[in-house]
């Protein structure tokens, strides 16, 4: 007698069988998109690939399933529009500057909220996580800080393309004295999303009467950012302060709300392009300009 034996179910044959099962439903669904000469808004692609999958297409977790077959993406989303992204669920981890851009009173319309913009260039699922006062390393009231926020996020599942607004008050604590530098500060996160696309803007401020706020804080953070493209692969970094003007200040650190409006639509257009429908986890471009 002979026992056939069957490998672990681990992840990566776990991994490996979804890939099979992906290719074949993107086999099918090309040959009846072919035959039929449907247009691909009409094929309803999501919902077929769940079907073959012998899931519910809010069950599947898209960001990873596009990754798995070289096109899939494109066959999936075949208009590539310019301006679109390949990130269907977006979380934004922030600091105070980030509190509040998606609450429809706190900017000119509903439409210049963070959501609304994320979904503008092809986003469904945005989570904001931000809080007052919040840094990489520092705590806050006893507060998570933005380290902590990534790995609870993680740990609930969270998955997709990630928006870090970090640094404005890294930046200050280190030009007051913190000993843990830049360099560091940002590994902490990135070590974290290993494996997952990353937009991080530069930061920026105005004339704050803080002076540890002051311009040159905020550019030697902004440095480190450009030294990170080069350790991590799945890391793009939008130039934020390039783009700021003075007139979008409340304060010199946070924004009004027009100036608001401007940074949630500005760091949408900079996902889609870092990350555009047929890109993968690495950036199609490692820095966006401002």
């Amino acid at each position: 007698m002979y026992l056939r034996l069957r490998p672990a179910r681990g992840p990566r044959n776990r991994h490996r069988r979804l890939r099979r099962r992906v290719a074949a439903a993107t086999l099918g669904m090309a040959a009846a998109v072919t035959v039929l000469g449907a247009s691909p808004a009409a094929a309803e692609p999501l919902g077929d690939l769940a079907g073959a999958l012998g899931t519910s297409s809010a069950d599947l977790p898209l960001d990873e399933i596009l990754g798995l077959i070289p096109g899939l993406d494109g066959l999936l989303r075949p208009d590539g529009a310019a301006g679109t992204t390949r990130c269907t669920s977006v979380i934004q981890v922030g600091d105070s500057t980030s509190v509040g851009v998606d609450d429809a009173a706190r900017v000119p319309t509903p439409d210049d909220t963070l959501t609304a913009q994320y979904k503008r260039v092809g986003a469904t699922h945005v989570t904001l996580d931000a809080d007052g006062g919040r840094s990489i390393v520092e705590e806050v009231g006893g507060r998570p800080n933005a380290a902590d926020a990534v790995r609870t996020q993680l740990a609930g599942g969270a998955r997709g393309c990630w928006v870090i607004a970090m640094g404005v008050n890294d930046a200050a604590n280190i030009a007051v004295g913190s000993t843990v530098d830049a360099d560091e500060r940002i590994d902490r996160i990135m070590g974290q999303l290993a494996g997952q696309p990353v937009l991080w803007p530069t930061v920026a401020t105005s004339n704050p009467s803080n002076s540890a706020y002051r311009a040159e804080s905020m550019t030697a953070f902004d440095a480190a950012l450009r030294r990170a493209v080069a350790r991590y692969p799945n890391l793009a970094v939008y130039d934020w302060a390039a783009a700021a003007q003075p007139a979008w200040f409340a304060d010199g650190i946070h924004y009004t709300a027009a100036g608001t409006a401007e940074r949630n639509r500005r760091f949408a257009d900079a996902l889609a392009t870092a990350f555009p429908p047929r890109a993968g986890v690495a950036p199609a471009t490692r820095w966006v300009a401002g």
